[in-house]
């Protein structure tokens, strides 16, 4: 019984995004000082998740997703699809009571849970809330998009209002999601775990030789926060970046991107795939651009381009959950006249772009380095399944 169940909605990757990044810092951490089972489906990603938690996990488990039939689909009154032989690899592990506590990664695993539940159960909900939905809709276009958005709004308020488990603890990346979980549901524990990166991993490479005018932005381009700021920056604020800097050029870079991200491309405007390692396109960006006015939570990916030392613009929904002072460790701008002079002001001025990379670096390093952000679950977990057995 001080085993510890974990429920991922994917495999853990070092490279598929800030979640997948989560997960698998948080399982290699647990995994260090308790005895950690991970089940997740098995779809994209499984033989990477094998490589790097196989000898770390004590057991995997990857269970092949059911097709989805129509009527499966047409049926489901959530917003989460739920897999029946995800749910029955659940089921099956916690019925042979071998588990202290179950971890659930983002609120789409608790249908996977009995509703009769008797080990505790820990909640990482990623972002909490419902500020990522209500933004989608209020900058949605189109009224197909805003239906679908809203339908879509609807299922998760009811998801969030009738289907929650009674939790040992909710797990949330920033101060702001703390505050509002316990606003709406009071008397739960909640800690804060947040967002990281690896400072070993990811490092500046500063010289002194000029950089071209490269602006990026980075993420799964399927994503659509990520594809409405993708678009955002390509429409919005490099045409009038580039009638002051016509050398200047725009790399869009991430896997998945979407046909709306694909077209895009063009004159100084490339639009690049999947990539093994985003370091190198960090280190040649001049300028790294992330104007988000919709989703929600902390983006890993800041803080990535901040580990690198790469200046950012971004915006006020763009920083949130990060620690960082406007104008000091980063330029926040709200609207596109002053993104546009932001980036411009950067592509001018080498010092200024050195000193706002060198102040955001130095904050994640004492931070948001991950073994910092992950500390909070040690003494959670001891209390919940006590000290990990030694085996001979």
């Amino acid at each position: 019984m001080n085993r510890l169940l974990f429920v991922a909605p994917a495999p853990p990757s070092d490279r598929r995004g800030g979640g997948a990044l989560r997960m698998l810092h948080m399982v290699r951490f647990l995994a260090e000082r308790f005895e950690v089972d991970l089940v997740a489906p098995a779809i994209d990603g499984v033989l990477e998740a094998e490589r790097l938690l196989k000898g770390v996990c004590a057991d995997l488990e990857f269970a092949p997703p059911a097709p989805m039939s129509w009527f499966r689909r047409a049926g489901r009154l959530g917003p989460y699809e739920k897999d029946p032989a995800l749910q029955e690899a659940v089921h099956r592990r916690l019925a042979s009571k071998r588990y202290g506590a179950v971890q659930l990664e983002k609120p789409a695993m608790i249908p996977y849970v009995p509703s009769n539940i008797r080990v505790p159960v820990v909640l990482d909900v990623w972002a909490y809330g419902l500020a990522g939905p209500l933004r989608a809709l209020r900058h949605a276009t189109g009224l197909s998009r805003k239906a679908r958005t809203f339908i879509q709004l609807c299922r998760y308020g009811l998801f969030d209002t009738l289907c929650w488990p009674a939790t040992s603890c909710v797990l949330v990346v920033s101060e702001e999601d703390r505050a509002r979980c316990e606003r709406s549901r009071p008397g739960r524990r909640v800690l804060v775990v947040p967002n990281g990166v690896d400072c070993a991993a990811v490092r500046p490479n500063w010289n002194d030789r000029p950089v071209p005018p490269v602006l990026l932005f980075t993420g799964d381009l399927g994503f659509e926060p990520n594809v409405d700021a993708a678009y955002y920056v390509a429409t919005k604020l490099f045409p009038g970046i580039r009638r002051r800097r016509p050398d200047a050029q725009l790399r869009l870079v991430g896997r998945n991107p979407d046909a709306r991200v694909r077209k895009l491309a063009g004159e100084r405007v490339a639009v690049i795939g999947d990539v093994p390692d985003m370091v190198p396109h960090l280190h040649a960006a001049a300028v790294y651009v992330a104007p988000h006015f919709t989703g929600a939570g902390t983006r890993t990916k800041l803080l990535e381009a901040m580990a690198a030392g790469t200046p950012i613009v971004t915006t006020t929904i763009g920083l949130e959950g990060i620690e960082a002072v406007p104008g000091r460790d980063i330029v926040v701008a709200d609207d596109a006249d002053a993104m546009i002079a932001a980036v411009c002001r950067l592509l001018d001025d080498p010092s200024e772009r050195r000193r706002l990379g060198t102040a955001a670096r130095r904050l994640v390093e004492t931070q948001y380095d991950w073994p910092r952000c992950l500390a909070p679950l040690d003494p959670l977990y001891r209390q919940l399944l006590g000290p990990k057995v030694a085996t001979c």
